[in-house]
């Protein structure tokens, strides 16, 4: 049977991965003005791909790390990221300023809301951790 941490950090790993594939197609930012430059809002759009796909990395390398302090690592510099990710579009980078555009409509909310989701998936597993870690003993490693 699989345990529960690994199945928490796999869907973390899932939910990463459709933050970069979804930050890039159904809910990308605004496209190529009419001269065909990109707007500021693309470099968001980027970035939180970028994020998710380390996020994904994060989660995998926890999946399969038999180590509970790798874990605890990975699921720590993974919350981090998600935070990151969460101020990434309008308060780390710029976006367009019209309440209409694709960036503010689609791209902003989708982002905050898996960056939530992502930040307790890694709350959940750092929690079990210390849980774990505190019912077997100080001195004990798997």
């Amino acid at each position: 049977m699989i345990e529960k941490g690994r199945v928490i950090s796999l869907i973390s790993s899932a939910a990463g991965l459709l933050l970069a594939v979804g930050s890039m197609t159904v809910f990308s930012a605004c496209g190529p003005k009419e001269d065909g430059t990109l707007m500021i809002c693309h470099n968001a759009q980027i970035r939180v791909a970028m994020c998710g796909i380390g996020l994904a990395v994060l989660f995998a390398i926890a999946a399969f790390v038999k180590s509970k302090a790798i874990k605890l690592i990975c699921d720590t510099a993974a919350l981090v990221l998600s935070v990151v990710t969460f101020m990434t579009p309008g308060v780390l980078v710029h976006i367009c300023l019209l309440s209409n555009m694709h960036c503010q409509v689609r791209l902003k909310p989708f982002t905050r809301g898996s960056a939530i989701f992502i930040a307790l998936l890694a709350l959940w597993d750092i929690l079990r951790i210390i849980k774990e870690k505190r019912e077997k003993g100080p001195g004990e490693e798997e």
